[in-house]
């Protein structure tokens, strides 16, 4: 890195935008080694195939639906539902898989939707396969210049098995957030902007943004803003009453009525934690074997917190 430290959030930026645009980018993930499997039992022709191990407790991503005239609705939860399935490559054959998918699409859906969906995944398998052999060349320059070409480079290979409007209906708000990801991710590489330019320009490209991906955005930030908030009045001597008419204020009564009690809940464990190392140390000081110690160590664990608690303990020094 150069003379100039670059801030947090600059490093956060690019990270983020890097992995939405690497997301699209990814075809199949390789098989890993199987063991020969055994041969099948005789099945009903109906019999719903065998779900993986890995999705047992799961409930799968995504939806496929049909439209009044019984055709099939081409939208991105229709890709979700098959991404969900094809998470189980190399777990599982890709026959099989194909079986569970289509298995779940007759159950989903009628007759005509259900072979539209079916023609779909068969396709989309295809291109992530022809994705995953895909070795473009690698432009030099900035990371931002090679995610662009990877980005054009997917598209193309994907126009080959989507039409236009296929494409558009199954991938756009993807395609559209992999754009914003690398117009963000540019304004960040770029050496000649101060950092006041460059807040501007980010503030500039974010106001651009729809409404509800401006405030999924800005969900996670607003609880980091409450909180620093919250020590900056305590720093300044106000008490819990000018910290909770602030969350109230910025949220609702219920919301600063729920964070007072997780404030509370953090003070509880803090002073538990402080008398358990306070007798901890009394504990390990007294004189007798290293055995009696430990013992009375793990006898004041039990007594002060349940087993599921104790696991906590290591990162307060056992």
């Amino acid at each position: 890195m150069g003379a100039r430290q670059l801030p947090m959030a600059w490093a956060a930026g690019v990270v983020a935008a890097a992995a939405l645009v690497v997301i699209g980018l990814q075809g199949l993930p390789p098989a890993a080694p199987r063991a020969a499997d055994p041969a099948p039992s005789p099945t009903p022709a109906d019999a719903r195939p065998l779900a993986a191990t890995s999705l047992a407790g799961t409930t799968p991503d995504g939806a496929a639906t049909a439209a009044a005239d019984q055709s099939l609705v081409l939208d991105p939860a229709l890709i979700r539902l098959f991404d969900y399935w094809l998470t189980t490559v190399g777990e599982r054959p890709t026959d099989s898989i194909r079986a569970q998918v289509e298995h779940d699409l007759d159950a989903r859906l009628g007759p005509l939707a259900a072979r539209q969906a079916k023609d779909l995944f068969s396709r989309y398998v295809q291109f992530k396969a022809a994705l995953k052999d895909q070795r473009p060349t690698r432009p030099t320059g900035r990371s931002v210049d090679m995610l662009r070409e990877g980005l054009r480079t997917m598209l193309a290979l994907r126009a080959t098995y989507f039409t236009d409007e296929q494409s558009q209906a199954l991938f756009g708000p993807q395609d559209a957030e992999a754009s914003a990801a690398l117009a963000r991710m540019a304004i960040e590489q770029d050496p000649a902007l101060s950092d006041a330019q460059r807040r501007d320009r980010l503030a500039a490209l974010d106001a651009r943004l729809p409404a509800s991906v401006r405030a999924e955005r800005e969900a996670p930030l607003a609880v980091v803003h409450l909180e620093e908030a919250a020590q900056k009045i305590r720093a300044q001597g106000g008490g819990e009453d000018d910290v909770y008419r602030m969350r109230a204020a910025a949220t609702s009564p219920e919301a600063a009525n729920r964070l007072a009690d997780l404030d509370r809940d953090e003070a509880a464990w803090k002073a538990r934690i402080a008398a358990y190392q306070s007798q901890r140390s009394a504990a390990l000081a007294v004189q007798g074997s290293d055995a009696d110690r430990q013992a009375a160590v793990g006898e004041l664990r039990s007594r002060l917190f349940t087993p599921e608690e104790q696991r906590r303990l290591p990162a307060y020094g056992g």
